[in-house]
């Protein structure tokens, strides 16, 4: 049953007999701020203190931070802005990350939103726009390793400003979802990836087939340079691999623009 268009019942976490009860369901500890400075952050503190596993979600960030050291900046309530506390350190965590990207499209697809297309790395699509994202983080430290993953979804926004030409939310594109019902999907999807290697392998495949990137040609631009080249694959460990001018270069980072 599609939950487009539902009431938002994200705000329902404030209650502690709620988050509990969600908390068993997710296998993990569930914390829930109407503002907060980062729920990266937040999650990285409990990464640090050897924390087992934790899912933060808030309505509101005063420091959000996206992918290339920019700023997720959102209205109160009007985003999935969750991150997830991962332990072990999966051996893979870049690819971890870009699979994190199929577990939103198949959160939105449960929704009836079967459109959602990958850029890679982490970005999530809508009629060629940024819907979501994903953030991941690496954490090593004396308590064993740990993966911070952050997951933001543009859902009720109607004015993304400045934004608005590469950017869209559920609400512009008419689809409006139920945040709760998205997180709960996006978590059932994550541990299906952290769970099963099997499950990896198949997220992979539908990367590829979900991809704005391949089949194109491409710029990537990382760290003051830039390779150009024909997006021909995914690697299995989640590098972009272009053939250019000089042969076949795998991109295990970066950020593609259309050449």
């Amino acid at each position: 049953m599609s939950l487009v268009g539902a009431p938002d019942r994200l705000v329902l976490l404030a209650d502690p007999a709620v988050r509990s009860a969600i908390a068993g369901e997710f296998g993990r500890e569930v914390e829930y701020y109407a503002a907060t400075g980062s729920t990266q952050d937040r999650a990285r503190q409990l990464a640090d203190a050897g924390h087992p596993g934790a899912l933060i979600v808030a309505e509101e960030q005063s420091s959000g931070r996206g992918r290339q050291g920019r700023s997720w900046v959102a209205q109160p309530g009007t985003s999935l802005l969750a991150s997830w506390l991962f332990r072990p350190l999966p051996a893979d965590p870049a690819l971890f990350a870009l699979l994190s990207g199929v577990a939103i499209a198949r959160a939105l697809t449960d929704l009836g939103i079967p459109e959602a297309r990958l850029k890679w790395p982490n970005d999530v699509q809508l009629g060629g726009k940024k819907v979501a994202g994903v953030l991941a983080d690496a954490v090593t430290g004396a308590n064993g390793g740990a993966l911070v993953l952050g997951i933001g979804v543009n859902v009720h926004q109607r004015d993304l400003g400045e934004l608005s030409g590469t950017a869209t939310s559920l609400a512009r594109e008419a689809r409006a979802a139920d945040r709760l019902a998205l997180l709960a999907r996006i978590d059932r999807e994550l541990r299906r990836v952290a769970s099963d290697s099997d499950e990896r392998r198949v997220f992979l495949e539908e990367w590829r087939l979900r991809s704005s990137t391949l089949g194109r040609e491409v710029e990537v631009r990382s760290a003051g340079a830039a390779v150009r080249g024909f997006a021909r694959s995914i690697a299995d460990d989640g590098a972009l691999v272009l053939e250019t001018a000089s042969g076949s270069h795998r991109v295990l980072a970066g950020e593609v623009f259309v050449a």
